[in-house]
C-alpha cells in the first residue's frame, strides 16, 4: 500500500498530465448515459460536490453506479481523469475494462483506513479529477481494529467533517464526489451531501433507487430500473 506522502508525490510529478480540462464549462449536473437512471434523478444526472451512494453491500449496486460517473467523467474529454479510493484492493481490472473506464486515465489510490481521509481531501482539493469515488465503509470480513478506523482518520476527523471538507475541495474544480457507503451500518447523524442515494437490487436484471436527500432537502420514492452494469455500447 502507497504512503500518503506517496500520493502527494504522485500527484506533484503527474502535474500538467492530470488536469481537469478548463476549456469546457462546468456542468451543473453529470449525464451519466444510464437513461433510467437519469429520469430518477432531481437533476437528471449527479450533480457536482459530495453524494452519497448507499447500499447494502458489495453488490448493492453503488459499483455499478460509481462505474458509470467514472465513465461519463472520463468522457468529458479526452485528457479528463478520475480517481478511486480503493483501501482494501477490491477493484479488479478486467471488470473496469469490461464497464467501459480507460484504465489509462483513472488513478486508483490505496492507503490505510486511517490516512484515506485526508488522503481524500487531498486528491480532490488537487483539482486534477473530474470523479473521485471514495470506499468509505469497511468490506465485509475486515477486522476490528480496521473497523474502527473507517469513520475517522488520523487527525479524528468525524465522517460529517469530512464530507464538509470534501465539498470544499471539490468547490473549485467542481469535481464529483462520491463516497460509497453500507446502508446496514448505523449512523448518528445524517451527512450534509449534495445528494444520498439508497440503491439495492430487487431482482438481477433491476436496480432499485431512492432518493434519501438532494440539495434542496427533497426525498423521492424507490423506483425499479433496469440494471446497466456495463456501458450501453457494450450491453
Amino acid at each position: 500500500m502507497a504512503a500518503a506522502h506517496d500520493v502527494e508525490a504522485l500527484l506533484a510529478q503527474l502535474g500538467n498530465q492530470v488536469h481537469v480540462d478548463r476549456g469546457i464549462a462546468p456542468v451543473q449536473a453529470l449525464d451519466l448515459g444510464w437513461a433510467e437512471l437519469g429520469a430518477a434523478l432531481p437533476d437528471g444526472g449527479l450533480p457536482r460536490g459530495v453524494i452519497e451512494l448507499s447500499a447494502p453491500g458489495a453488490l448493492g449496486g453503488a459499483t455499478s453506479v460509481a462505474l458509470a460517473a467514472v465513465r461519463a467523467g472520463q468522457a468529458r474529454a479526452p485528457g479528463a481523469w478520475c480517481a478511486w479510493m480503493d483501501p482494501e484492493g477490491t477493484l479488479h481490472a478486467p471488470g473496469l475494462v469490461a464497464s467501459g473506464v480507460d484504465l489509462a486515465r483513472l488513478l486508483v489510490v490505496r492507503v490505510p483506513r486511517a490516512e484515506l481521509p485526508r488522503v481524500a481531501v487531498k486528491v480532490v482539493a488537487s483539482g486534477a479529477f473530474e470523479v473521485v469515488v471514495v470506499d468509505v465503509d469497511v468490506v465485509g470480513g475486515a477486522g476490528a481494529s480496521a473497523r474502527a478506523e473507517a469513520g475517522k482518520g488520523r487527525r479524528g476527523w468525524p465522517p460529517e467533517v469530512l464530507v464538509r471538507k470534501l465539498a470544499l475541495a471539490a468547490e473549485p474544480s467542481g469535481a464529483t464526489v462520491l463516497l460509497s457507503t453500507d446502508a446496514t451500518r448505523p449512523r448518528a447523524v445524517p451527512w450534509p451531501v449534495a445528494l444520498r442515494l439508497e440503491l439495492s437490487r430487487p431482482g438481477a436484471g433491476t436496480l432499485s433507487v431512492r432518493v434519501g436527500k438532494d440539495r434542496r432537502g427533497r426525498t423521492g420514492a424507490a423506483r425499479v430500473i433496469p440494471f446497466r452494469p456495463v456501458a450501453h455500447a457494450a450491453v
